[in-house]
């Protein structure tokens, strides 16, 4: 998480990084009895968890990354961890801290990997947080997020907008380039080539960018440009085709 909180604030200036805030800031300002949940969703890759780290560092926001085999108990003493609350002994008990300390705190709640809380049934509790607190509660998932929790009339009607991450663009990768690639210089023709063989994706043009200060650096060059890279060849995240001949 350390990490992450110093790369989301380096790289602020990201395209999705700003959305995000805007929304977070959006819902914070909604007219009275508008709902309070929001859901920022895209392909993996596109910057959604760095956007969140950023936004919790900058809006005072919880963020809570749910994993795949969260319970409901897991979840509810993540947030009172952040909220710095000792825990109840029951669930119902631990609900009610969650609420009153949301509501007293008046930080945003940020769900990441909401996937897995659809898919671990705790979305209709995260509901409950949105209502017991009146709090901001931003749901941060894939692309076919909005989808999934349209299941659910009592979450989908609570949605004050649906966001989408934007593939990354070349503003985006010159931001990127200072965090990993700070090195070298990197021209803007060879950066557009690095965003469009990994159409937008910015963990696989991060590692790209890694990858050119990596070799510039044995080569003994502080600076690449699209001609002197010429064909070779990026990482692009993807795995190596089998070898002939190798057991």
């Amino acid at each position: 998480m350390t990490q992450h909180m110093a790369l989301g604030n380096s790289i602020q200036p990201l395209r999705n990084v700003a959305a995000l805030v805007t929304l977070i800031k959006r819902v914070q300002k909604r007219g009275f009895g508008l709902p309070g949940m929001a859901t920022f969703y895209g392909p993996p890759g596109f910057g959604k968890t760095y956007a969140a780290c950023h936004a919790a560092a900058a809006l005072d926001a919880i963020h809570i990354p749910v994993q795949k085999l969260w319970t409901k108990k897991t979840l509810l003493t993540s947030i009172l961890n952040e909220l710095s609350i000792v825990p109840r002994p029951t669930m119902a008990d631990m609900m009610m801290q969650v609420n009153e300390g949301l509501a007293l705190s008046g930080r945003p709640l940020i769900i990441d990997e909401a996937d897995y809380a659809v898919a671990r049934g705790l979305i209709e509790i995260i509901r409950d947080f949105h209502d017991g607190s009146s709090m901001p509660v931003i749901l941060i998932g894939m692309e076919m997020l909005p989808q999934k929790l349209s299941k659910w009339e009592l979450v989908d009607g609570r949605m004050l907008a649906w966001v989408g991450a934007e593939p990354a663009d070349l503003r985006d990768a010159q931001m990127l380039a200072r965090v990993y690639a700070r090195d070298i210089v990197i021209d803007d023709a060879l950066l557009e080539r690095i965003v469009t063989v990994n159409k937008g994706n910015a963990r696989r043009i991060s590692t790209d960018l890694a990858h050119v200060n990596e070799q510039s650096l044995m080569q003994g060059s502080k600076r690449m440009t699209l001609d002197a890279w010429g064909d070779a060849p990026f990482l692009r995240g993807e795995a190596p085709a089998p070898r002939r001949g190798i057991a």
